[in-house]
This record gives C-alpha cells, sequence and structure tokens, in this order.
C-alpha cells in the first residue's frame, strides 16, 4: 500500500505518472485517476469486480436520488445496470452513507445559518476493499466520492472494477464554480445539464446562471409572463429563448441529484435592456434600472422569489452589478428617494447617485437573505466598506484589486482575466492572497459564448480551475496531468455527450478554420464527410437534425456517413430504446468556397534595415526581388484544422516586426489563358508575375479573402513572386488563382520553386 496526502514527496505529477493509462476505461490494475486530486489516497494492491450483481446500497433516505443518478452514470459507462437497495451490503456492492462526523483535517470557508465561517464540515471518505464504501458529512460530500468512483471504474477485456483504495478528501472552499452566459444567445436545458454532468465529475459544486442581458431574457416568470418576449442576440448567435417553468425545476432537481447547485442570477441594476423592453416599468431607468423606484423594488422581489422558489439547492444569488454606473441616481424619483433612506449602517441620509448604489446593493441583500441566500456581486459595484458583510464580490477584472478587498475585511471569490503559470484560487489578477484570507473559492465567466461552445469545450475544461481551487497546491501543468486530463475528458464525454462526430475532408475538402471563441462555428471547404459513433457499450440509436433543433426519436436515424457541401447545423443524440443517453452533441459548420488556394511554396527571408520601419521598406529591393541569389526554404504546411495555406512568416526563426519575406511558386498552363489572382498579405505587398509588377499596397491591414488582379497565364511555367512587409503585429499571407468565372483550374499544376 502506499500513502499520498497533500504534503507528501509523491506529489500529482508522480502519481500521474504511475497511472495515467487507465482511463478511458482501459487498462487495469489500482490506479488513481481522480480530478482534482484527493488530499489523501491510499492505493490498495488489487481492486473490487463491479458486476451486474454488485448493488447501490442507500442507508439513508436523502440519498435516493443521488442513488438513482448514480445507478444511470454506471450504466451509462459500463452497461451494468446495478440494483438500488436499502439492505445490508455484500461484496461488489457501492455503499453510499451519510456521516456528519466525518471531518476536514483543515478549516474550510462555508455558508452557514446565513454567515461566512470557517468549518471542517463537508469531507467525505472512501473505502474500497470488497465493497465500496463512500460516507459524506452531507449528500453533496456523498456525491463528490461518488465522482471520485466513477473516475476511477477501470474496463479490461469487457470486464469491470474499481481500484481499491482509501480516500478522505475535502474541498479548498465552499465555491468552486462557473457562470454561464444564457442572456446573449440560447442555452438549451440539455446543454446545462451537459455542462451539470462534467461539473459533478470534476467537482465543480456550483454554476452561476446568467439569465438575461441588454440582449436577452432566458427565465421563466409567472408574475411577469412577457419577460423574454422582445429578446435579440449577440455574435450571430441565436436569440435567448424563455426556458418553461417545469424545465428549470427539472433542471435543478438533476443538478442537485449530482451535488451540483444552480445559483441564479439577476442582472441590476445594469444589464437590464431586455427585462426594460418587456416591461417599461419596472425595470427601465435613465442608464440603468430606476434604483430610486420602489415599484422596481416590488419587481425585483416577486422575480427574485420565483427564482428562489426553483433553485434551492445553491445558498448564492448573483444581482450583477457590473458596467452599471451611468444613471445610478438621475431618475426622476431620485430627491425624494434620498430623503427618505438612510446609507447602510449608518444613520446619514442618502446625497447622491453613488449613496443610492449602495443602498441598492443594501436591499438587494436583504431581500435574499428573506429567502435564505447570501449576495453575490461583480466586483464593478461601489466599493463601499459598510456593506462588506452583506455582498460577495467576484474579483474578475483584470487588474490586481483582491489584496484590496481583503484589507477591507471582504469575503472575495476570485475570477481571474488571465491565469499565471502557477494560478490557483490565491492568486487573482496579480493579486496574491494569503491562505488566511476571506478567500470563498474561485469561478470562471463564460460570456457570449453559444450552446456549441459550452459542449464542445468549456463544459470539460472547467477541470482546469477546479483542480487548483479543491486543492490549490495541487500540481496541473505536467505531461502526465495534461495526460490524464485528456483521458478524463472522455469519460466525462460518454456521460455527457456520448455521440462523436469525426469530421473527413473528401474529394479535397477540408476543415479549415478552427472554431470560432464565441459562436463555436467551424469553417469547411468543398466536400465535408460526417461520421457519428456512440461512445458508450449500450448501443441504441443515433437521432439528428440539420435545422438546430433538439433531436429526438422521431428525428431521423443515422444509418451511414452525411456528406455536406454547404453550411449546416449537426445535432445529433443517443436514445437507447425510449430513453435518451447522455446529452446532443453539437457542430454548426460554415462553406466556404477553398478552390484555388496555393499550398506549394518556397520563402526567402528575413529582409530588414536597420532604422526603417514596416513602412519604410516598401521601396526597398532586397535579393529575390532584383532577381539575385537568395536562400530559399520550403513552406510548412500548418496542420488541419489550421488554414492550410497560410503562409504565417511568424511561424519561423527570426521573422518579427519591420521586416521583409518572399514567397514564390511556378503555375504551369497548357495553354495561354485569362485567370484571377487573389492576394492577401498582412500587412503590406508587391506582388510580380512574370518578372513584372502587377499588384501592391503600403498598408498596414488585417488578413482577408484576397484582392483581385487579372493576369494571362502563359503556355508553360509561369513564376509568381510576392514580398511581403509586417509593419507589427501577424505576419501572414495567401495567395489563389481562379478561372474568370471563378472556378478551379483543373488544368493548371503548381510546383513550389
Amino acid at each position: 500500500m502506499k500513502t499520498f496526502t497533500k504534503n507528501s514527496m509523491m506529489t500529482l505529477a508522480a502519481i500521474t505518472a504511475l497511472i495515467c493509462t487507465s482511463l478511458p476505461l482501459s487498462a487495469a490494475g489500482a490506479a488513481h485517476t481522480i480530478i482534482p486530486a484527493p488530499k489523501q489516497i491510499t492505493l490498495g494492491a488489487g481492486s473490487m469486480p463491479l458486476t451486474a450483481q454488485s448493488r447501490i446500497v442507500v442507508l439513508d433516505p436523502k440519498l435516493e436520488a443521488h442513488a438513482s443518478a448514480l445507478q444511470e452514470e454506471i450504466w451509462t459507462l459500463t452497461n451494468l445496470k446495478l440494483a438500488k437497495v436499502n439492505a445490508g451490503p455484500k461484496a461488489g456492492d457501492i455503499v453510499l452513507k451519510i456521516n456528519p462526523a466525518i471531518q476536514a483535517d483543515e478549516d474550510i470557508l462555508a455558508p452557514k445559518d446565513m454567515q461566512l465561517v470557517k468549518t471542517r464540515d463537508m469531507a467525505h471518505t472512501i473505502s474500497v476493499t470488497d465493497t465500496a464504501v463512500v460516507e459524506g458529512w452531507d449528500t453533496r460530500a456523498v456525491c463528490e466520492g461518488t465522482a471520485s468512483i466513477l473516475l476511477s471504474i477501470v474496463e479490461q477485456q469487457g470486464k469491470y472494477s474499481i481500484p481499491q483504495m482509501k480516500v478522505r478528501d475535502w474541498p479548498q472552499a465552499d465555491f468552486s464554480g462557473t457562470m454561464i452566459d444564457c442572456g446573449r444567445q440560447w442555452i438549451p436545458v440539455d446543454t446545462l445539464k451537459v455542462l451539470v454532468e462534467n461539473c459533478r465529475l470534476y467537482k465543480v459544486r456550483y454554476i452561476q446562471l446568467h439569465v438575461g442581458d441588454d440582449q436577452g431574457y432566458s427565465m421563466p416568470s409567472k408574475a411577469y409572463p412577457k419577460l423574454g418576449s422582445k429578446n435579440g442576440s449577440c455574435c450571430e448567435g441565436v436569440p435567448p429563448k424563455v426556458w418553461t417553468w417545469e424545465e428549470m425545476e427539472e433542471l435543478e432537481a438533476f443538478a442537485s441529484a449530482r451535488g451540483v447547485g444552480i445559483v441564479p442570477e439577476l442582472e441590476t441594476p445594469g444589464h437590464h435592456q431586455a427585462m426594460a423592453r418587456a416591461y417599461g416599468h419596472p425595470f427601465n431607468g435613465p442608464g440603468c434600472m430606476d434604483m430610486a423606484s420602489e415599484r422596481l423594488y416590488l419587481g425585483l422581489d416577486t422575480i427574485v422569489g420565483e427564482m428562489c422558489s426553483i433553485f434551492k439547492s445553491a445558498p448564492y444569488f448573483c444581482i450583477g452589478c457590473d458596467e452599471a454606473n451611468n444613471g445610478t441616481g438621475a431618475g426622476p424619483r431620485a430627491q425624494i428617494y434620498k430623503r427618505r433612506h438612510a446609507i447602510p449602517n449608518d444613520a446619514q441620509s442618502v446625497r447622491n447617485g453613488y449613496e443610492i448604489y449602495v443602498v441598492h446593493m443594501k436591499r438587494m441583500a436583504d431581500m435574499l437573505r428573506k429567502y435564505g441566500k447570501l449576495t453575490i456581486a461583480y466586483e464593478n459595484f461601489p466599493n463601499d466598506g459598510r456593506l462588506k458583510n452583506d455582498i460577495i464580490p467576484l474579483i474578475w477584472y483584470p487588474n490586481a484589486v483582491a489584496h484590496e478587498y481583503q484589507k477591507q475585511g471582504w469575503t472575495t471569490i476570485t475570477v481571474p482575466w488571465n491565469e499565471e503559470p502557477n494560478w490557483n484560487m490565491y492568486l487573482c489578477n496579480g493579486s496574491v492572497l494569503k491562505r488566511t484570507d476571506r478567500v470563498l473559492g474561485a469561478s470562471s465567466m463564460m460570456w457570449q459564448m453559444s450552446a456549441v461552445c459550452i459542449v464542445n469545450g468549456w463544459a470539460q475544461n472547467v477541470s482546469h480551475r477546479s483542480e487548483r481551487t479543491w486543492g490549490p497546491d495541487n500540481i496541473n501543468n505536467t505531461p502526465e496531468y495534461k495526460a490524464m486530463k485528456e483521458k478524463s475528458r472522455e469519460r466525462a464525454d460518454r456521460l455527457s455527450t456520448p455521440v462523436k462526430m469525426q469530421m473527413d475532408g473528401v474529394d479535397g475538402g477540408a476543415v479549415v478554420r478552427a472554431q470560432n471563441f464565441l459562436t463555436g462555428r467551424m469553417v469547411f471547404g468543398g466536400k465535408l464527410k460526417v461520421t457519428l459513433a456512440a461512445a458508450n457499450p449500450q448501443g441504441g440509436q443515433i437521432h439528428y437534425t440539420l435545422d438546430d433543433s433538439e433531436p429526438t426519436q422521431d428525428s431521423p436515424v443515422y444509418t451511414q456517413p452525411l456528406m455536406f457541401e454547404k453550411t449546416f447545423m449537426l445535432n445529433s443524440a443517443l436514445y437507447f430504446g425510449n430513453q435518451k443517453i447522455g446529452g446532443t452533441s453539437r457542430a454548426k459548420y460554415d462553406w466556404i468556397n477553398i478552390d484555388g488556394w496555393i499550398s506549394d511554396w518556397s520563402l526567402s527571408g528575413p529582409y530588414k534595415v536597420e532604422g526603417k520601419i514596416g513602412k519604410d521598406l516598401f521601396d526597398v529591393e532586397f535579393a529575390p526581388e532584383k532577381n539575385e541569389p537568395a536562400t530559399w526554404i520550403p513552406f510548412k504546411k500548418p496542420q488541419p484544422p489550421d488554414v492550410v495555406w497560410n503562409v504565417n512568416f511568424g511561424s519561423y526563426p527570426g521573422f518579427g516586426e519591420h521586416m521583409v519575406g518572399y514567397f514564390r511558386c511556378q503555375i504551369y498552363s497548357p495553354k495561354a489563358q485569362p485567370a484571377h489572382l487573389f492576394t492577401t498579405t498582412n500587412d503590406g505587398e508587391k506582388t510580380f508575375f512574370n518578372g513584372k509588377l502587377i499588384h501592391s499596397a503600403n498598408a498596414k491591414r488585417n488578413l482577408s479573402e484576397g484582392e483581385k488582379t487579372d493576369i494571362t497565364l502563359n503556355e508553360g511555367w509561369n513564376h509568381l513572386l510576392i514580398k511581403q512587409i509586417n509593419w507589427t503585429g501577424g505576419w501572414t499571407a495567401k495567395a489563389r488563382i481562379l478561372s474568370p468565372a471563378g472556378k478551379r483550374m483543373d488544368d493548371i499544376k503548381i510546383k513550389p520553386e
């Protein structure tokens, strides 16, 4: 037996080096494959077989819902349908117990009785011998223990087992979270469930739902049924729709059964325009909500109450409060309001818009306490020390301010804009916090992204910050850890998005541009073959849609690869009998004409003149331009899905700002014929065809689809030489040749000489 604790000399890197071949459901033998790494783990030499005779033993009624969720997850991973019983355990069983006596070895900052206190609750233990016993301080702690079980299941030759181990584990702090923007683009409930399943596996305890913004509003309301009726969108996405009340109750139950809390976020007083378009009163105002209007607080109380009646498991509620300084205190009721209200924890009457905002924060916090919630807000609100016991700031702007909030006595949540190489929950945008500071945890923010982005990356990558929020000293930047992370992602995908999509170009077709950061759309040209396959052992049928609707059992059944030569939206889901397995896999691809792009070049450079900047090099003739001897190197084609014909000089040693590079090729034509030559450079360029200058531009610019020049191809070989001048920044070029009708010229040949 080997025992590892957080103080051990053997770090996670060493552990993962031993076990990185055990996922996904492959390899065998006792292996720690748990992300985030447990505080204490002892690995045994044997394993407990997991068979059809194994059961899930539930020893507390509070665990019934979770046991049902675990039952489904194990079936999804292994095709073993374990019985759920309330009997005494036997060999091969997974036993679930609540044990309030289990304590952590260190203090944890967490909410208790509407206060943030240091506690040693929330720990769990795992003991796998001939049974697998998971004990937790409460239901969520048990859920976190079974997440480790799911990540530990091993498959070998069609048989399943759980490595023998003993684990004691607990979170560093209560809040490990991620925020999803549901106010800019439509996020289906199915996508939110995909996120829940990934958060559950990686012990991300909270999902913050940003339900409304200036563009749209997604949350149902019985009191204000027109909310969401005037939605728009951003990033060329689908405008947010309004979920149903029943969908939200189902989401809460789904998440709660997996130990994940849903934190609702109602943006106030800014980012409110979608609400204001539907109801000018009470939700509109001068630049932001009219915080001096009593009708506003009646409306907010109603909506907050509705949300809290659905989302019961999380003790937090976010009220936004970022980028809302325009118009505060400018409403028609402001003067009367000032006389009637005092500053929180102060006898001074409100004097200005800033203090109206401070009162707003206090009123919202008091409102939420009434519903059993603590108040979270973005750091952009008034930093008034009189609110420090009422508001938990999310420190997310790219400024080193977290330590200043700590000095003033605030409790903070770390949301770094950019992560330092050794990031953890105590490092926030340049602020280095102490382990004794009141840091409630850490989160990550997803603004404006689409459902495709969430399903194809964001959901799985919640593991990254979770690792060093759950355990700030854990190691997550080694090759061994990265390999384990990729394998755990395959496990997560089996549970959450079991339909795998493989894209292959046909007859010269190809994916030519990687995923757009916000829309999730890919770009391809020519013909694309899409193969769908189920990653789970159950088999079943894959159903799909091509109109961005949700696939159901009535949707077409996938039977053979799909061929596309135009823009498409493909959603696919796996069904076994009447049951949908996991969530919907999503892909959006835009078609472009890729005919004629040249990807065979030789390159020369870099060339520069001391003291001359980019634009001054335009008229300087270097050796290739003067047809003098020069050193040429072959063009290294980028690997798909990068654009294979983009000549990126910046990827070659020595190329930088205020320099010149040349690239050339020869074009063979069996006859004299007209053609169109398109050239694009970042920045300036000169294009020579058969020794003559045919196009030039001395300008700083981004890469586009090309500027057209009419040329005549001579019979035989023709010479193309392009000079590119880099001013600053990116240094990329490309060129294509098409017929006068804009078609591919099949009779020409290219060689890089």
